[in-house]
């Protein structure tokens, strides 16, 4: 093609269409997808901001946030329903420290959920004694032990491996908790004892660490040692002094506690494992 058919083309070829402003583009579809668009957005935003006004003045906002946050992590690694038992067990737990606190007169906050962790709530009011301090302390075992039971009962009426896991993790929550060193709630029980059965609950956390370890047993045992050292330089301190019949009371029902929740803990694991799919 020679010079002169280029030109050619370049004349027959229509020039582009002139582009109208773009509020003329928009036309009455645009106006009405934007509006829509709004009206939704308007709609996601008041939801949102009822929620938020919820949680915040609600009592339980940032204990209900918490808690299903929990539930997501845990549905992510073990699934949606084990997960769901998991985190409902260490509520139940928590609860019982807040009827027991309750019942003392001792307010307390609501539970805050914290994954790989566990749950916590925090006392507005020191307890005035050893002796409040492990009757606070023992409500969440109990109730821990309690539920525990009965998703065992369950367990035996459905044959489910699922309710047989959860069972077993509920009683061995409880067993962990009852180890007789402070901050754990056996700590706490033992303090109404004596705490020098805190020097015998110690190297327990550490033999799980040699076993099994864990940066939070690493924690709880960095915790341990300070309140045992803590406890040593103020052995004298009247809080500790403890009514011997509470002392005996509160000694057996942790004894108690402590074997129920070993010998089923023990059971509990047997048949889960025996229930256990093989490959």
């Amino acid at each position: 093609m020679n010079r002169e058919d280029e030109m050619k083309d370049l004349l027959d070829t229509p020039p582009p269409p002139s582009r109208k402003p773009w509020y003329k583009r928009f036309g009455l579809g645009g106006a009405v997808t934007v509006l829509l668009a709004i009206l939704k957005w308007k709609t996601i935003l008041s939801f949102l901001q009822g929620i938020f006004f919820l949680f915040k003045f609600s009592k339980f906002g940032l204990t209900t946030v918490s808690m299903f946050a929990m539930i997501g992590v845990y549905a992510w690694f073990y699934g949606i329903w084990w997960a769901v038992g998991f985190v409902s067990l260490i509520a139940v737990h928590e609860y019982g420290h807040m009827y027991a606190a309750k019942r003392q007169n001792i307010p307390v906050t609501a539970p805050v959920f914290i994954p790989f962790l566990g749950a916590l709530i925090g006392i507005k009011e020191p307890p005035k004694d050893a002796a409040t301090e492990s009757i606070i302390a023992y409500g969440g075992p109990l109730f821990g032990f309690l539920a525990a039971g009965v998703v065992h009962t369950a367990a035996y009426v459905f044959q489910s491996t699922l309710l047989f896991s959860l069972a077993f993790t509920g009683y061995l929550l409880t067993l962990f908790n009852l180890i007789p060193a402070s901050p754990l709630d056996g700590g706490r029980i033992a303090s109404a004892v004596s705490p020098y059965i805190w020097f015998f609950g110690i190297p327990l956390i550490g033999l799980l660490i040699w076993f099994s370890f864990s940066p939070i047993l690493v924690l709880v045992l960095l915790a341990a040692i300070h309140r045992a050292w803590e406890f040593w330089k103020h052995r004298n301190d009247s809080y500790y002094d403890t009514d011997p019949r509470f002392r005996l009371k509160i000694g057996i029902a942790y004894l108690a506690l402590l074997l129920a929740s070993g010998v089923l803990t023990y059971e509990t694991h047997l048949i889960a494992e025996a229930l256990r799919p093989r490959l």
